[in-house]
């Protein structure tokens, strides 16, 4: 993983061995590079809501509510065993970190 970037406002962009860009938000988001999109790579907690429908049944929704890493040195550190994480699902050699 290497870093190739740092924009105006701080967003940190590293390049994986694969050639995917992954990216490091100062909002607390970490996102990976997709075909077409980035996708939020953050953890999810699943939450529960009881809504009243206008037919007057009860339904009850699944929220995906993402966690914000709003400390750098934390959010550095998920991002570096989520990338180790994606390497070993996908056959990779391990991550050498270059800054």
């Amino acid at each position: 993983m290497k870093l190739v970037n740092i924009s105006k406002k701080g967003t940190l962009k590293f390049l994986l061995k694969t050639g995917k860009h992954v990216y490091s938000y100062d909002s607390g988001y970490v996102r990976i590079d997709g075909n077409d999109r980035l996708y939020q790579i953050n953890r999810v907690k699943v939450s529960y809501e009881d809504v009243k429908c206008w037919t007057g049944e009860t339904l009850s929704l699944r929220r995906y509510n993402r966690i914000l890493i709003p400390n750098p040195q934390e959010r550095f550190n998920y991002l570096v065993s989520w990338v180790e994480r994606y390497y070993r699902r996908n056959n990779i050699n391990l991550i050498d970190i270059e800054l």
